[in-house]
């Protein structure tokens, strides 16, 4: 008899997580990204073994309480009350957007996601523009190699030493995180955000052709939503918006990848 899984959630991927892991589990998925006390009947109902949390912090509006057959949590982005019924219930709990694997790999895709999106939003190839990334993780660095090997003119710019001069190892030019805005020149490039903290003001945009923002909720920009610049693009969860394929397969794997873990712990 197959263990049971449910995946709770709404976004695209998550349909070919399922996809993967019907072949070994019995799997249902709910669609939706708030706890309700009808969800939370409908799951004790169901009674998984397994149950996949949405990559959004799910919205609580009834108490967090997961059943007694679960044995197996996988978070995404979590809150206390998560956090709280995992001390509460002693359930195992696997952070699956933490995973060093899938975090490489959904990097590549967040590049390729990119640069599908700049040739449909610009109608301009890519070849000798100029790209300055501030933020040289995973992303960031994904993104500089691929623009690069596109013909771009590539600018990192970040607050650590380390990694400013990491970036410049590899060939790229570098700026100083506290200088970037105001040492370009005016309208002359493209600027690609990947620090997930407000640095950026309203005003400053204007001193790029657009700023594309990948980093999540909030994003780079200091002010209010009600004053986002008409050359500011937010652009987060490029892979399930363009490839849900192949990201929802790249979730599949990292749950795989636990699952066969766990097993052998047995």
């Amino acid at each position: 008899m197959k263990k049971k899984c449910a995946i709770i959630g709404t976004d695209a991927r998550l349909s070919f997580l399922k996809e993967t892991l019907d072949n070994e589990l019995e799997v249902k998925i709910f669609p939706t990204t708030i706890w309700t006390e009808e969800l939370k009947a409908t799951i004790m109902d169901f009674q998984p073994t397994i149950i996949f949390l949405p990559i959004p912090p799910l919205q609580i509006d009834s108490s967090f309480v997961l059943p007694e057959s679960c044995l197996l949590l996988f978070v995404g982005k979590t809150n206390t009350e998560i956090e709280q019924e995992i001390q509460n219930s002693q359930v195992h709990a696997f952070y699956y957007l933490e995973d060093e694997q899938w975090i490489w790999e959904n990097a590549n895709l967040t590049a390729e996601g990119f640069i599908y999106n700049f040739y449909r939003s610009e109608n301009e190839s890519i070849y000798n523009k100029k790209f300055i990334i501030t933020g040289y993780g995973r992303v960031g660095k994904r993104l500089a190699f691929a623009l690069h090997h596109l013909g771009a003119e590539v600018i990192i710019s970040v607050r650590s030493e380390h990694q400013l001069f990491e970036a410049k190892s590899y060939g790229y030019q570098i700026e100083q995180f506290e200088h970037v805005v105001h040492n370009q020149e005016a309208d002359t490039s493209y600027l690609i955000n990947t620090i997930p903290n407000r640095w950026l003001s309203t005003s400053d945009t204007a001193r790029f052709k657009k700023v594309y923002d990948l980093a999540s909720n909030p994003g780079c920009l200091l002010e209010s939503a009600n004053s986002i610049p008409t050359n500011y693009i937010h652009s987060t969860s490029l892979p399930g918006l363009y490839f849900p394929k192949d990201a929802g397969y790249l979730i599949a794997k990292a749950v795989q990848t636990q699952l066969a873990l766990l097993e052998g712990e047995k």
